[in-house]
């Protein structure tokens, strides 16, 4: 049941525009998953990365729970689940330039999850 509410539900998130999204100076492809700076320089990143991405993406500046990602993701529960976000969000934060003590775009909220704090344009 929680796999057809978030399938319903990303039908509903995904952006009626392209699969290209631009925020604060980075240019994220999703058709061939590559992260684009400022300057033009690329970086790929995995599927698996590619869909925490999108969910940040498609709901910025807003709050997402760790349930809220399992249920997006499709991922099973327990603590592997959550070592496996705290990774793709680490390598995320690490291809974006995040500062690993004060990341400017992925904020942990402690005991509630992640937000993103860019502005998210669709092209």
């Amino acid at each position: 049941m929680a796999r057809i509410r978030a399938r319903l539900r990303s039908n509903r998130a995904t952006p009626p525009a392209g699969n290209t999204a631009h925020f604060n100076g980075w240019t994220a492809h999703f058709e061939r998953y590559a992260l684009q700076d400022a300057a033009g320089r690329e970086t790929t990143f995995s599927h698996a990365e590619a869909e925490v991405l999108r969910l940040f993406l498609d709901s910025p500046k807003r709050l997402i729970s760790r349930a809220q990602m399992q249920e997006s993701l499709g991922g099973a529960a327990g603590e592997s689940f959550d070592r496996a976000m705290d990774v793709r969000i680490s390598r995320l934060r690490t291809k974006l330039g995040e500062d690993p003590k004060n990341p400017r775009l992925i904020k942990t909220i402690y005991g509630a999850g992640y937000i993103f704090l860019g502005d998210v344009t669709w092209s």
